[in-house]
């Protein structure tokens, strides 16, 4: 602030120390003051060119109060106004003032506003580091923009490039708050940022927005802060603080100087470090009044159009229009040669001259057109003419080959020419420079591109210029004819004419110039055929007559027929084409149209409904009670047990209370219930109990007299019960039976019957008794059991009906008597009895006779009769007439299975089946098999053929094999229904364990009653499926095999072998045939093989016959074997043998001069074998049991061995008794000559190499593997069933064992008798007669015993007599168990030289003298062992008989 110090009257200048002057006030010496006319001007007195240094009017960024930037004057400043305000935008670069008036004025007082800079700004197109001049420098210390930048603000630190342009934010004149954190200024395009430049609001044009509160700066200094919060200064005004560059990914921020503070009009310039590409825009972080934004961008490209080629610019220039700035920004150049400057998204490129265009090096202009008739590609400098035969493709981007048919002949033409201008036959070259003429013979194409041949069918002479078709029934086969040529007899020309064809299927031609069709429906034609041919019975001819085709499923056509036909109701063909006439369709069937075509075909009878005759059109719903349960029925049948009918195609289940009966659900009768569902039968209440109908449970009877308090309110029956429950006694009752109901039965005690006469029967009627029987002591219960006579039923009748005349029977009246007599016997109510089969079995026979081939059809119907009837109640008490029936049924059945047309297939029901076995001659034939497998041997359904013993899943169950290749009919039953036998029962029901301990309960009752050790024959049990084979006549030698499972499996000998009574029972299979003249099961003529230890195994029948066949299973007495008391007998004799013999060899073997000798040396030997055979005997009893529980498992592999080694070793022992009697016959006989050679070596050769013989021989010859069909079954015929030795009464164990023990008595007896006569004549003075018997006696017994004689009592055991067997078992065991008691007795105990031997070697008794003949001789065996001190191992060997012990008296060499 200054006063002048005088009046100012024109003009005055002020100096001042501030060179940043802003504003300047002028005031008047007095309120009243008028400064109007008032100018004032900011000069410099250094660096005149700085800026501010001419702010007058037009140039200053300055302006008077008012607004107007030139004076302020009265006209604007209200009159009375004492004061002259001068402000400028921006502090300005002005030292010196410079005021101005029009007229004297008052002044008072002049106040300059500003600040105190130490430079002054550069002015525009000047840059320095501090951004202005320096004050004290003489010299420009602002330099001037270099070329290619520039610069357009003053007091600037850069210069920019000429590439960034200003973009500008706002219009200059906001004047509101901006929140700087929603304020966004988007860069348009996006590019690269150089710097920003931010100017600030003038506070006086914000103020008159600005929110409430004093505003001018006459008031309060800084009072605008209080209301603009965050505001800082007393001008009211935010610097610019922490602006920020978007980029693409991220923000880069820029700030300002932190030491700076915005004021009004205060200008702010902020360069990027660096430059920032790809920028999106820009924004501010903190809020600020905000004037205007200025943004340097350039584009994101290479290229630019701004340039500068001045130094001190301050605005860029801008380059042609067909040029772009260099990279140094300093000039313009153009694009290189095909190319032109375009913009892409807002950025300038060099971009390629399209195809079709060009520029040329030296054109400063874009791409130019090619001239017509040339053609570039992309970015070409230049273009090209087109080549003759081509043209140029209108847009100038290629040249196109002409047409076909036209040409171009001259380079650079738009248009090609057409050769048909030039004539008809004209045609363009391949190159299309030029038109040719057509040759003869051919013609131009239609676009004239060629010339072509005239085709097939046609032709062209040199007449004419077109191609001409042939006239019929001419043709050219070839391209290019002159000329046509004549189709052949029976052949037209096809539609070109190009050749010759056959006449359609269908049609012929014979002499004419066209085919004609076949007239006759049936005729058809192959193409080219000269005449029409009739199709054969089956087929017609097909759509285009061309062949025949069979008829289709479910049509035929006769030799009459002129199409096919359909069948009609009831037939079919049996889903086969070409039928020339249709079949019934099969029981269980109808007809129904095929679909697709009119044809009928078979389709099952549905649910509920069925057809019991071959040929039935519609199926017929079944009746009540019977029902069709499931599809294709051939007949209608009861519900299964348990349920009642209740539709034709279902069956209820019997609720409690209720039972079933032929089929239907029926309430159980008086004292009867069912408390469950699903009953067959009602059972009856227990004692003292009784019900009325239907009911489920049973009401207790009242007590002690129901007779007297039960009679007024139950039913009699009720009362009656429990009157019988209290003594036996049977209630009134109704008895219901295959023979028919008998009503009314009175009640009546125990032992009494009421006898009716047979319902059925004719007079003299049979009887049928029902008797109150005990059929408890212990209970005191009666039941009343129905006893018959009677024969008929109530369908015997009916069925008796069926058995008309031979020579009414035709074949095809045998099916419908068949279908007929399956209804009769499966429809039957209470079941088929022995009249139904008597009169069946008459009508199979008339059937069988009448016919000589039995259908299929009726085999299958006959084969379900006859299961029903076998099903059914058979029993009767005329026994000899059931024979009689079913020997009638089974021999026609024979005769069924004969003649029936079903050969190698089974036909098959529940009951029975059969098989007829054509004959086979073909090579092996005579080993050819059958096999089938039957998983469930009560049901035939289930059996299924199998090949030569093999199949899928299983063994076979039945196999047969016969020694012949002839045919035969096989009848299988599953029980013995048709057999009856005496000697037969039931086989009791149960699980195996309780069968087996019945059937040895009920063996064990009948041993009780015997006498004796006589055998008991049990009764016998059919156990397998009884086979009917008949294979005719056979010659002699004829073997039938059969392989059987039985039924019920017996287990092995652990399971099937007991002792009772001390005798050993075995549950057994036994091979036998019906005998159907004893009615008898008898098993002579067959052989029984199977494996008692392994019987489910199977069991194979070798018989010489055929008839009826089964595997019986009965409990019978096997071999006596021995008492307890004799096994106990036998065991301490052996281990009193045992230690026998042991000691006699541990006291003979240490006697050197004993054991030397042959005597001796044999009788070891002999000892050593009998001690072998004892103990294997001895301790077979503890490794091999009868049960089979033994360490040696019978039949195994250690019990082959253990047999064969007994068989073996007793032998053995049987040898060296031969060669002891032998011994003592040369000793005490012969004497003289007795001498052998290597006597030891030969007798245990042929001691122990004669016997290996025989086992080995037995166990091969005797051990075989049966096959039948395949199946295998081993016969141990060599060993026992229950031991591990031979098997007793067969022929190996005759001819291996019981030959050569007889053999060996029979020796030993030759041997005895002579040597017992030396004893006899042995005689001793010194002796007594008494003595000298007993002393023979002695001798006899030793010699008996050691030779072995006591075996021939086991001879004399086979005699049949019980009591004699027992004596002889006794003795037996005495007399060979003990054997080794006695060679001890009389080896040692009785041996002189023995018991002197060791009575010396314990100092007992002096040694004997060595010389003499008589000494100690008396009682010695082995005498003449010390004949000679010299020759002790002597043989005895004598010169003479004086020599001879035995002739002497004093000796007793035995």
């Amino acid at each position: 602030m200054f006063m002048p110090s005088s009046n100012i009257d024109d003009e005055s200048t002020t100096t001042s120390n501030v060179h940043g002057i802003f504003k300047v006030v002028l005031y008047g010496s007095s309120e009243s003051s008028d400064m109007a006319g008032w100018t004032v001007k900011l000069g410099l007195l250094h660096f005149a060119n700085a800026y501010g240094s001419d702010n007058s009017a037009g140039s200053s960024p300055c302006k008077s109060e008012d607004g107007d930037p030139t004076t302020a004057d009265a006209s604007v400043v209200s009159s009375g106004t004492n004061s002259f305000t001068f402000t400028c935008d921006g502090n300005q670069a002005a030292d010196k003032v410079i005021i101005k008036t029009s007229d004297y004025k008052d002044l008072a007082e002049v106040v300059v506003a500003g600040e105190v800079w130490s430079q002054y700004p550069c002015p525009a197109g000047k840059s320095s580091p501090t951004g202005s001049f320096s004050l004290t420098s003489e010299g420009d210390s602002c330099s001037p923009c270099a070329q290619g930048t520039y610069q357009n603000l003053p007091g600037q630190k850069f210069c920019r490039p000429s590439k960034f342009v200003q973009q500008t934010a706002t219009d200059g004149e906001y004047s509101t708050y901006i929140d700087a954190g929603k304020f966004t200024y988007a860069l348009d395009p996006q590019g690269t940022v150089h710097d920003l430049v931010v100017y600030n609001i003038n506070f006086d044009d914000y103020s008159s927005n600005a929110p409430d509160g004093p505003t001018d700066e006459t008031a309060a200094v800084g009072s605008c802060a209080g209301t603009l919060a965050g505001y800082q200064g007393v001008d009211c005004v935010k610097k610019i603080f922490e602006a920020a560059v978007l980029l693409d990914s991220s923000s880069y921020n820029i700030g300002a100087d932190s030491d700076s503070t915005s004021r009004r009009d205060q200008t702010y310039t902020v360069k990027l470090p660096t430059e920032q590409e790809n920028v999106q825009g820009v924004s501010f972080s903190q809020a600020f009044i905000l004037s205007e934004l200025e943004v340097y961008s350039a584009p994101t490209s290479t290229l630019t159009e701004m340039y500068n080629d001045e130094m001190g610019a301050t605005a860029p220039k801008k380059c042609g229009d067909n040029s772009f700035a260099n990279n140094e920004f300093t000039a313009c150049e153009m694009c290189p040669v095909g190319q032109e400057k375009g913009l892409q998204s807002g950025n300038i490129l060099c971009i390629d001259c399209a195809a079709g265009k060009y520029r040329a090096a030296d054109f400063d202009g874009g791409c130019q057109d090619c001239a017509a008739g040339s053609i570039s590609t992309a970015k070409s400098g230049s273009c090209t003419q087109c080549k003759p035969g081509t043209k140029e493709k209108g847009d100038r981007t290629e040249c196109l080959p002409c047409e076909a048919g036209r040409v171009t002949e001259i380079a650079g033409q738009t248009n090609c020419e057409p050769c048909s201008d030039k004539g008809d036959l004209y045609y363009a070259k391949p190159d299309n420079t030029g038109c040719e003429v057509c040759s003869e013979g051919d013609v131009p194409t239609d676009d004239r591109s060629s010339c072509k041949k005239c085709p097939p069918g046609q032709y062209r002479d040199s007449s004419v210029t077109v191609c001409t078709d042939c006239p019929t029934p001419k043709f050219s086969a070839l391209h290019g004819s002159p000329t046509c040529t004549d189709c052949p007899a029976g052949q037209i020309p096809i539609t070109g004419r190009t050749a010759c064809e056959p006449c359609p299927a269908g049609e012929y031609r014979d002499t004419e110039t066209t085919c004609q069709p076949c007239s006759d429906a049936r005729d058809y034609a192959a193409p080219g055929s000269s005449s029409c041919s009739r199709c054969p019975v089956g087929e017609f001819p097909n759509s285009d007559k061309s062949a025949c085709e069979p008829c289709p499923v479910g049509m035929f056509r006769g030799d009459g027929d002129m199409k096919c036909e359909i069948c009609q109701a009831g037939y079919h063909t049996d889903q086969k084409t070409g039928q020339e006439q249709c079949i019934k369709c099969p029981k269980g069937t109808e007809t129904a149209t095929i679909s697709g075509h009119f044809g009928l075909e078979c389709v099952d009878c549905s649910v509920g409904f069925h057809s019991a005759e071959d040929g039935t059109a519609v199926c017929v719903e079944c009746q009540s009670p019977n029902v069709a349960l499931t599809t294709r029925q051939s007949s209608c049948v009861l519900c299964e047990p348990g349920t009642g009918w209740a539709t034709s195609s279902t069956c209820n289940i019997c609720p409690a209370g209720q039972r079933s009966k032929d089929g239907l659900c029926v309430d159980c009768t008086f004292n009867e219930i069912t408390s469950q569902e699903k009953q067959t039968e009602c059972t009856r209440c227990e004692k003292h109990y009784h019900s009325p109908e239907g009911q489920s449970s049973c009401l207790k009877c009242d007590e002690p007299e129901p007779e007297k308090t039960m009679t007024s309110t139950t039913n009699e029956l009720q009362w009656q019960k429990c009157v019988a429950d209290l003594g036996p006694a049977c209630e009134k009752q109704t008895v219901e039976g295959v023979y028919g109901t008998y009503e009314d039965i009175p009640f009546m005690r125990a032992g009494n019957e009421e006898v009716r006469d047979c319902n059925f029967d004719p007079d003299p009627k049979p009887k049928a008794r029902f008797k109150c029987e005990i059929v408890d002591e212990e209970s005191d219960s009666a039941e009343l059991v129905p006893h018959y006579d009677c024969i008929k039923t109530p369908n015997t009748g009916q069925i008796e009906s069926l058995a008309q005349p031979q020579g009414e029977i035709t074949p095809e009246k045998t099916e419908e008597i068949a279908n007929t007599l399956k209804s009769l016997t499966s429809s039957a109510g209470a079941g088929n009895g022995i009249g139904d089969v008597d009169a069946a079995a008459d009508v199979i026979g008339v059937l069988a006779d009448a016919s000589t081939d039995v259908s299929e059809a009726a085999t299958e119907n006959l084969v379900s009769a006859v299961n029903s009837l076998a099903g059914g109640n058979l029993e009767t008490e005329d026994v000899a007439k059931k024979e009689q029936i079913s020997k009638k049924m089974v021999n026609n059945l024979k005769k069924i299975a004969q003649k029936t047309q079903v050969t190698n297939k089974l036909v098959k029901s529940a009951n029975i089946a059969i098989m007829k076995v054509q004959p086979d001659t073909s090579a092996g034939a005579e080993n050819k098999g059958y096999s089938f497998v039957l998983p469930d041997p009560t049901d035939l359904n289930k059996l299924d053929q199998s090949s030569d013993g093999e199949s899928d899943s299983q063994q076979p169950s039945i196999a047969i094999q016969s020694s012949s290749a002839a045919g035969m009919s096989v009848v299988l039953l599953t029980g013995d229904a048709f057999f009856p036998s005496a000697a037969t029962g039931k086989l009791p029901a149960g699980q195996p364990d309780a069968v087996t301990t019945e059937l040895f309960a009920d063996l064990e009752d009948d041993l009780a009653a015997e006498h004796g050790n006589a055998s008991v024959e049990a009764v016998k049990y059919v156990n397998s499926v009884v086979l009917e084979i008949d294979i005719g006549e056979q010659e002699p030698g004829f073997v039938l095999n059969l392989y059987i499972k039985p039924n019920f499996q017996v287990g092995d000998t652990s399971q099937n072998l007991k002792r009772i009574n001390d005798k050993r029972v075995q549950i057994r299979y036994m091979c036998a045939w019906y005998d159907d003249t004893k009615f008898e099961w008898v098993n002579n003529g067959c052989e029984t093989i199977y494996d008692s230890n392994e019987p489910a195994g199977g069991v194979v029948c070798s018989c010489s016959h055929n008839t009826s066949f089964a595997v019986l299973m009965a409990a019978e007495e096997i071999s006596p074997g021995y008492i307890a008391v004799q096994s106990m007998l036998s065991r301490v004799l052996l281990a009193g043998s045992i230690v026998g013999l042991i000691a006699t060899i541990g006291l003979i073997l240490p006697a050197s001069a004993i054991v030397t000798t042959r005597s001796a040396k044999v009788n070891i030997c002999f000892s050593i074998s009998l001690l072998i055979a004892s103990l294997l005997f001895f301790i077979q009893d503890f490794l091999i049991k009868d049960d089979n529980s033994g360490i040696i498992k019978l039949k195994s592999t250690g019990c082959i061995v253990y047999t064969m080694l007994q068989h073996y070793i007793w032998l053995v022992v049987f040898m060296w008794t031969i060669i002891e009697g032998f011994l003592m016959y040369l000793s005490l006989v012969q004497v003289f000559g007795s001498h052998i050679s290597n006597y030891m070596i030969k007798f245990n050769a042929l001691a122990y190499g004669v016997p290996i013989v025989f086992p080995l021989a037995g166990y091969f010859a005797f051990t075989r593997k049966i096959t039948v069909a395949g199946v295998e079954v081993v016969d141990h015929q060599y060993m026992a069933e229950t031991m591990c030795f031979l098997k007793p009464g067969t022929i190996n164990f005759y001819a291996l064992f019981f030959g050569p023990l007889v053999l060996s008595i029979i020796v030993n007896l030759v041997f005895f008798a002579l040597v017992l006569k030396v004893i006899r004549g042995s005689k001793n003075s010194n002796l007594s007669d008494k003595e000298q018997l007993l002393r023979q006696l002695k001798a006899a017994v030793g010699v008996m015993v050691l030779l072995g004689t006591g075996w021939v009592i086991g001879v004399f055991m086979n005699i049949p007599a019980p009591g004699m067997q027992v004596t002889l078992q006794y003795l037996f065991i005495i007399v060979n168990a003990s054997q080794g008691m006695f060679v001890f007795l009389f080896y040692v105990v009785l041996n002189d030289a023995v018991k002197n031997f060791w009575l010396e070697k314990f100092g007992l008794k002096t040694a004997a003298p060595k010389s003499g003949t008589n000494t100690s001789t008396a009682t010695n065996v082995y005498a003449n062992a010390s004949a000679s001190g010299a020759n002790k191992d002597a043989e005895h060997t004598y010169s003479s008989a004086a020599e001879f012990p035995a002739k002497r008296d004093d000796n007793a060499n035995l």
